[in-house]
């Protein structure tokens, strides 16, 4: 009997893909297992199981700037620590004599297409490749995908970019992490996306740290209307104040408006992350993890998506969704069913769908409150049911009324806001930004007039820019293009942004864990390290403008109309160019969280501990002082502490040291540089012998 062997990215998707084709049987391999049934053979990856390997990997050992940039004539894969066993098990599968084709059902995007042909491509497999291509794990899209599998070369073009993506990160990110911590003599990051970001956070944390607040004074009336004019002095201020107050008012203008807001769009991925932030504080980690799961659960669909549209096929199914939903909120499902849905080309629109649609609640999201969910899985689950029914719900209508009044010659103005049909908006998720819609009561006739009374002088000062949330910075990075002053090249990157909507949580927390940047409760500010890192770079280190082109060149690639060879060729001249650039920099300050331990006796310089041993900061080539950390003649590795004293005198007293016949000993070393190495020489024994005898 022969067998189709389907590969998935997870387990829970194997197992769901498995129980829909049939293939029920359980079969053990060691420690691990696959599906088996109806002809087919069902295993799964566990997300990236291979990568292209570390500098070490291609005999880029030594960390000299003479080794610089890195750029191995040919990458290759290799298995990631920890998954041999699944790898050696799928390697035996994937070369089995019975298996007779190859169906690749990793999760329906670049990633998901580079992990299998990873696993494909390391085992030498040529069988044929079918693609099952599903944006669902619901019963129905498994079935329905598998009746309709297309051909694995139609997604060439996207594991291309995805290829293509990986090699230039590893290019840049490798040669500039590795240049800046040999000129840094730390241990820096460096990324083609995480750079610019954390450019872009640090200008703003220094603008704040600039802004210079200004106060001023705004004059109110007792309805709540301000003065047009605003004043420098509260002493101003009190006068007009005083000049108004008893006085009368005439109503100069009442100017009625009828208005709609129009409901949100459905839910990409980076706007759920945003919402999930500004509501509940969740990081988009967090999100993105919850949505994951979610959709393995079968409860949403793909998350991965920068869509917030559904194509046309979707049309159907869309009123069914909303009846699964009865049991989230019977009341407001009736109430939108018995007024109709509002499916028009905010939710449905095929020009603005590209591999996945927006997300959206399953048909089987009803079976929610059954499930074991996390606190994060309910808060996204909610956030997406909730964003479904608002974007099929009538707009928010309101009345705006503009008034405006005079007194003595002052002229005041106010804005009232009524609702007349809230639609959507009474099931908005309300977060500290929102401007209440509850507006005072009042109605003016146009040349009515009353008397100025409770008139009131409010003192005000001038806002810096706010610090980024996640939100935010999410928002910056989607729509990188308002932050390019250059016209014809924020049109070429409009809609693209910094990253994917799939890895900027990554770049998030990477900047984080590399102490560049820090959470302050739902702030991210830049650390003095990491702003201090970024002012020290030059600007196409740091460029949003030539990332975001780099972005654009990749999309260009998955859609098969850009050159993997072109972008590889470009990234490394421009590598070239910074370490070109860097090694002629002189006087250059460095950027390091390494403490000195003292001034280098042969330059002056700080030295500093590194795993290693310590070091001159000035670096090997420029002076390369350097003490092993290690000395098998004290048994033990020296100190920070013993380190310190020695650079002071040239002296140090070593104690609890351990002989090569394990006989404890104290004694005193003295600094010995010969210029070429630094040695410690033993002049005598704690009370013992003297000069080494």
């Amino acid at each position: 009997m022969m067998y189709r062997l389907i590969i998935s990215e997870k387990p829970s998707v194997s197992a769901s893909i498995a129980y829909c084709i049939g293939a029920t049987e359980k079969v053990s391999h060691g420690d691990n297992f696959y599906w088996r049934g109806n002809g087919y053979i069902v295993t799964n990856a566990i997300g990236h199981l291979l990568g292209i390997g570390m500098p070490a990997d291609y005999g880029y050992e030594k960390w000299e700037l003479a080794t610089l940039p890195l750029i191995p004539k040919n990458f290759r894969l290799f298995p990631l620590k920890g998954y041999g066993d699944q790898i050696k098990m799928l390697g035996e599968l994937i070369n089995r004599d019975d298996v007779s084709e190859v169906i690749n059902a990793c999760d329906a995007g670049r990633e998901g297409e580079c992990i299998f042909r990873y696993i494909y491509n390391y085992f030498g497999c040529t069988k044929p490749v079918k693609r099952l291509w599903i944006s669902s794990l619901t019963d129905e899209s498994i079935k329905h995908g598998m009746e309709n599998l297309i051909e694995g070369y139609e997604k060439n073009s996207l594991y291309e970019a995805g290829f293509t993506r990986a090699r230039a990160d590893w290019i840049l990110g490798m040669s500039l992490s590795r240049l800046y911590s040999i000129l840094n003599d730390d241990n820096h990051k460096v990324g083609r996306v995480k750079t610019p970001v954390l450019n872009i956070i640090a200008e703003r944390d220094n603008s704040i740290a600039a802004f210079v607040k200004k106060p001023y004074f705004k004059v109110i009336l007792g309805n709540g209307a301000e003065c047009e004019n605003t004043f420098n002095t509260a002493e101003r201020a009190e006068e007009i104040c005083g000049k108004c107050d008893g006085k009368t008012v005439t109503v100069t203008a009442a100017n009625a408006e009828n208005k709609t807001e129009n409901r949100p769009l459905l839910h990409s991925l980076t706007s759920l992350q945003r919402e999930a932030n500004d509501v509940y504080g969740m990081t988009a980690a967090d999100t993105l993890k919850a949505a994951q799961s979610l959709y393995e659960k079968k409860l949403i669909t793909y998350p991965r998506t920068d869509s917030n549209f559904l194509s046309d096929d979707m049309k159907t199914i869309v009123e069914s969704i909303v009846k699964c939903l009865s049991g989230y909120d019977e009341k407001r499902v009736n109430v939108l069913l018995e007024n109709g849905l509002n499916i028009d080309k905010r939710v449905i629109d095929n020009s603005k769908v590209s591999d996945h649609h927006a997300i959206i609640p399953t048909n089987i999201i009803g079976k929610m409150p059954e499930m074991m969910l996390s606190e994060n899985e309910k808060n996204v689950a909610e956030l997406v049911i909730n964003r479904f029914l608002c974007a099929l719900d009538k707009p928010y209508g309101y009345t705006e009324t503009k008034y405006e009044f005079s007194v003595e010659g002052e002229v005041f103005k106010l804005t009232v806001k009524r609702a007349e049909e809230w639609g959507w908006k009474w099931y908005r998720k309300v977060t500290d930004s929102d401007d209440e819609d509850v507006q005072p009561n009042i109605t003016y006739s146009e040349n009515e007039t009353f008397l100025a009374e409770n008139i009131t002088v409010k003192p005000c000062e001038t806002q810096p820019p706010k610090h980024f949330t996640e939100s935010s910075l999410l928002a910056v990075m989607e729509n990188i293009d308002r932050l390019i002053s250059d016209k014809d090249l924020k049109g070429y990157v409009k809609e693209r942004g910094l990253g994917t909507p799939a890895t900027r949580a990554n770049i998030i927390e990477e900047l984080i864990a590399a102490g560049y940047v820090q959470r302050k409760k739902k702030q991210l500010v830049s650390t003095e390290y990491g702003r201090a890192f970024a002012a020290s770079l030059p600007e196409n280190v740091k460029s949003a403008e030539l990332t975001a082109h780099w972005e654009q060149s990749l999309s260009d690639i998955e859609n098969g109309i850009g050159s993997a060879a072109d972008l590889l060729a470009e990234i490394e001249k421009t590598v070239n160019s910074i370490i070109t650039i860097e090694r002629g920099r002189e006087n250059r300050v460095r950027v390091t969280r390494k403490q000195s331990l003292g001034n280098c006796p042969r330059c002056g310089q700080p030295v500093v501990e590194n795993s290693k041993g310590f070091s001159c900061s000035a670096g090997r080539e420029k002076c390369g002082f350097f003490i092993w950390g290690q000395d098998k003649r004290i048994g033990r590795k020296y100190t920070a502490a013993e380190i310190s004293e020695l650079l002071a005198s040239s002296r140090v007293t070593l104690k609890n040291c351990t002989s090569s016949k394990g006989n404890k000993y104290s004694a005193v070393f003295e600094l010995d540089d010969t210029g070429k190495y630094v040695n410690l020489n033993l002049v005598e024994f704690i009370g013992g012998k003297k000069n080494g005898k």
